[in-house]
């Protein structure tokens, strides 16, 4: 074999070898996201068996759930958090508590229907890029009540402090025209029903790792 040959073979390698590891990487975010999702769903039916025959879901602790670690989250200070109640009532498994990309727990709080301040709730997805952002919203967003997406919520902090306005005016995202942050469905009955289209979702997000979704539903 000449030295030519040799390296003709050796540039086919390694183009096989990069297109390898970004077919891995795509596996791996795909599985990330779809992880993601199944556990913000786990979490939804938690809630709402735990929750829902009183009809007054949890405070928002912000500041205990973002302490919360693998090891921590039995103590007296998790127990705080509405995630960590959750896994102590044998509702959530360490796992399905938490946001796989981010690294953190997942936030809940209350949401208000009108005058009450705690007849929904929602759940915080932080710490996304643009990508994963979207993808979640196009794969579930249609299913939630309430859908906002915030541009301040990197892994280790949370967007959504106290309780979120379940019926605000939702904005209408148009297929041409960027719109990186905003409420996208709600329980307001003029604005907030719409379906969020593939064509929408690529409209929305922004372009770094501090993305968030708030999801809420009643």
């Amino acid at each position: 074999m000449t030295l030519l040959e040799i390296i003709i073979v050796l540039g086919i390698i390694g183009v096989i070898a990069a297109g390898v590891v970004v077919l891995a990487q795509r596996a791996y975010d795909t599985k990330a996201i779809t992880d993601l999702a199944n556990n913000a769903n786990t979490i939804r039916t938690a809630v709402k068996d735990t929750y829902g025959p009183s009809g007054a879901y949890p405070t928002a602790d912000t500041a205990n759930t973002i302490a919360m670690t693998t090891t921590n989250y039995t103590s007296a200070d998790s127990l705080k958090a509405p995630v960590g109640k959750l896994i102590a009532l044998g509702k959530l498994s360490l796992d399905e508590a938490q946001n796989n990309i981010s690294g953190n727990f997942i936030s809940i709080g209350p949401g208000s229907i009108g005058a009450k301040t705690n007849a929904g709730y929602f759940i915080e997805l932080n710490g996304l890029n643009a990508q994963q952002c979207r993808n979640l919203l196009n794969q579930m967003a249609n299913n939630w009540d309430f859908v906002e997406v915030l541009d301040d919520a990197p892994a280790g902090s949370y967007g959504a402090t106290t309780t979120v306005q379940l019926d605000a005016a939702a904005a209408t995202i148009a297929a041409d025209t960027a719109s990186p942050t905003g409420i996208f469905r709600s329980l307001d009955s003029a604005t907030g029903s719409h379906i969020l289209t593939p064509d929408q979702v690529v409209m929305a997000c922004t372009d770094n790792n501090s993305n968030a979704l708030i999801l809420g539903s009643r």
